[in-house]
Order: C-alpha cells, then structure tokens, then sequence
C-alpha cells in the first residue's frame, strides 16, 4: 500500500466500527466506563456527579432511547457507564448489561445527585464528567471522537493522558487536500483484502434493517412503508425499497434496540445511510461484488471529507450532507458513472437537502435517513442520466470541492446559530 492509501484507510477504519446505540449518549457511558478504573469506592457513594457536554452532544442524547433501557437520558448513560461499564468494549459498551445491571443503573439515576449541563465554547464532541467523594475527586474529558478519551484525573493529578492534537491535524491536513477524483483513486487502488470490514458493515446493517421490520410497534416508519407497498399505495422498487430498509434500521436504532451497527464517520445512523443503499443497488442490478464492496468504502471516504469542512456533527443533518453524498457518489461510481457524473450526483444532493436541520436523534430521524436514502439513489441516477444542477447556482458552485466548502461554511457560520435555538426549543 502507498502512504496516501493507508493513511485513507486508517483515517476511515478509526470512524467505521460497530456500535449499539445512538453513538452521543455512547460516548458519555464509555467515558464513564473509562473512568471506572480509576474509582475506587462504590459509585452508590458519590455526592455529585457533573455531565457537561457540547451542545451537539446534549441535542443527541436528549430524546435517543439507550438500548435495552427503554428510556433516555445522558444520565442514565453517564451511570451505565459508571455502574458496570467496561472500556474495553468501545462502542459496544452496553453489549454486557443485562437487565439487574440496567436497573441497579435507573436506581442510581434516581439516587444521586446528577447535574447535566452543555458548554457552548467546546469541540463537536465533547464530554466531560466529575465524580465528587466525601474525600476524593474522579474527573475525566473525552473530545474530538467518541471513544477518544484524554485525560483522566484524580485529585487533579492525572493519572491517564491521550492528547491527539497532533495526529489530529495531520489528518485533517491529508483530508482536506483531498479531491472526489482523488478519494476515487485510492479507493480503487486499495488492496481489497484490506476492506474485510465493508461486508462486516454489510451484514450488520441489513440484519438492524430486516430485525427492524419485525419489531412490535405500529408507529415504526419502515414498517409502515412496507405496508403502503404491500397495497400498492407506494411502488414496489429499488427506491422504495431503499428507504423502507433505511427507516427500518433506523427504527431498530433509534428506538433502543438489541442490534449493532457499523458507524460511518462515528455515526450509526450514517452508517446505515452509507451502507444500506448501495448495497441495495448492488443486488438490484446484479452488479459484482467488487465494485459494492469499492462503492461503500467510497461512500465511507466522501462521507468523512465532507465533515473535515462541516465538523463531525453540526446543525444540519449529516445524513443528507455527507452519509446521504456518500451513498450517492458511492452508487453512481458502482454503475459505472464518469467523474462528472459523480460530482453530479453529490451536487443533485447538495441542492436538493442542503439545510435539513438536525433536531437531535430521536425515532424521528428515521424519516430523514428514509429521505437522504432515497434522494441518494434518484440522485445517482439523475446524473447517469445527465441531468445534474447548473453551476454556480445556489450551493452549487464551480467544483464539488469548492460546493463542500460552502455547505461546510454554512455549517460553522450560519448552523451553529441554527443549534443555539434548536437547544432553546428542545430544552
């Protein structure tokens, strides 16, 4: 492998892994986890327990329901950590709980003393938690990826330190010289064997989408797609497909189910946006297996470009500027698009969704991934099909590049205000 093409696939493998549950409230009980090495007496003993955290990771966890919980709350996730968390399992933190452990956790959650507030001057991601004993004090900081632990404090003498700032920058350096045309190039040069966790990705994500249609509730979206279908309300093809397993993982994820995900730019929700409808038209068109497996791990790679101008999470929905973008390059490279009809496909989603507000994870969001989806693949075709916006439009501008760069702008200059009354509203 060439430096740039291990230093993509080192960069995308550190946001694409499996996860259980909504991946905010995650990052705060695997920072409880974390700092469960270093407490030594019975958490039952603590006197207050401080959660603050950025305001996207606030607007996240405030509605999401914990798997295995059914309930909210960065709270309770702070406690599930703390109680009976084990580091070691990442993303996959809550895969051990079981139910006396969950509702020892709810009985604390009502016990204890737990201040939960949001710092509006912080990284995207970022959680900081406080112990307080009679005579002790466990402090710990967890910012800029949500298993990135680094510091941990007790006494304010630091017993654990991880500082990326460095690394940090160095890829956000690579990335953000990167090109579409260039993405493309080490996406198709990369070894394939090195690309074992795509159809990892595959499986676990259609598996949340299958199980997401057996689940017992009336008002789950993909269920009820699939029912329209069934009466012919709706067409029975590829798109609506595409968005009827999308809401269905969805469902599955938002509503506090037992099934993992594999992550996309650290997020589960973009995973199943980047994975799920290419996969699907992969199989719809009979197309080889190859060229899916490439198509994803596009997807993965402009998913995460985009974020290097946007941030990791902001005030709109990543699922329609970046996972939604992915899916879209990711289909039309697999059907065997040009350059140009690939930028086109990203720039048919960039005129079509840019703005959709994020309002916070919730069961709601299954509508949006159904949308960004389905967008996704009429766009790809759209621009197969040589129909794709005029440039210097709108967002649209001269260059896919040079477009990312704008939404990212709106992102950091005009969003950011979006977030502040969006936390007005759902406080």
């Amino acid at each position: 492998m060439t430096y740039e093409e291990k230093e993509l696939l080192d960069i995308i493998k550190e946001d694409t892994m499996p996860a259980l549950g909504c991946t905010e409230p995650i990052a705060v009980c695997y920072l409880g986890a974390f700092m469960n090495d270093y407490i030594k007496e019975d958490i039952a003993k603590a006197k207050e327990i401080d959660v603050i955290v950025s305001k996207n990771i606030y607007k996240n966890g405030k509605s999401v329901t914990i798997p295995n919980t059914g309930t909210c709350g960065l709270d309770l996730a702070a406690i599930l950590g703390l109680s009976g968390g084990n580091k070691d399992d990442g993303l996959l933190v809550l895969t051990k709980f079981n139910d006396e452990m969950i509702s020892r956790a709810k009985e604390l959650r009502e016990a204890l003393n737990i201040k939960l507030s949001y710092d509006e001057k912080t990284p995207d991601i970022y959680v900081r938690m406080l112990v307080k004993f009679d005579d002790a004090c466990v402090e710990g900081l967890l910012q800029k990826g949500h298993t990135n632990v680094e510091y941990i404090k007790v006494d304010d003498k630091v017993l654990y330190e991880n500082k990326l700032e460095e690394s940090s920058n160095e890829m956000k350096e690579f990335m953000s010289k990167l090109t579409l045309k260039k993405i493309k190039e080490l996406v198709l040069s990369t070894p394939l064997e090195e690309l074992d966790f795509i159809e990892e990705g595959v499986e676990m994500n259609m598996h949340a989408a299958n199980e997401g249609l057996k689940l017992k509730n009336s008002n789950l979206l993909g269920q009820s797609l699939k029912k329209m279908e069934n009466k012919n309300i709706i067409s029975n093809d590829a798109y609506t497909k595409t968005r009827i397993l999308t809401a269905a993982a969805a469902d599955m994820r938002m509503s506090g189910g037992n099934c993992m995900v594999m992550t996309s730019g650290g997020s589960g929700n973009q995973g199943i946006n980047v994975i799920i409808p290419i996969y699907l038209i992969y199989e719809e068109f009979n197309l080889k297996k190859e060229d899916m497996i490439r198509a994803i791990y596009f997807g993965h790679a402009i998913n995460r470009f985009v974020k290097t101008f946007s941030g990791k999470l902001s005030g709109m929905c990543g699922c329609a500027i970046a996972a939604g973008l992915g899916a879209a390059a990711g289909i039309t490279m697999m059907m065997g698009g040009t350059d140009e009809q690939i930028e086109g496909a990203c720039s048919n989603m960039f005129a079509n969704l840019t703005g959709l507000i994020c309002d916070g994870a919730k069961n709601t969001c299954a509508l949006k991934l159904s949308t960004c989806a389905g967008e996704a693949v009429l766009s790809a075709f759209l621009a197969l099909n040589g129909c794709t916006p005029k440039e210097n439009v709108g967002v649209v501008s001269g260059n896919i590049e040079d477009t990312i760069k704008n939404v990212g702008l709106l992102c950091r200059s005009a969003f950011n205000r979006v977030d502040d009354v969006m936390l007005d509203i759902i406080k």
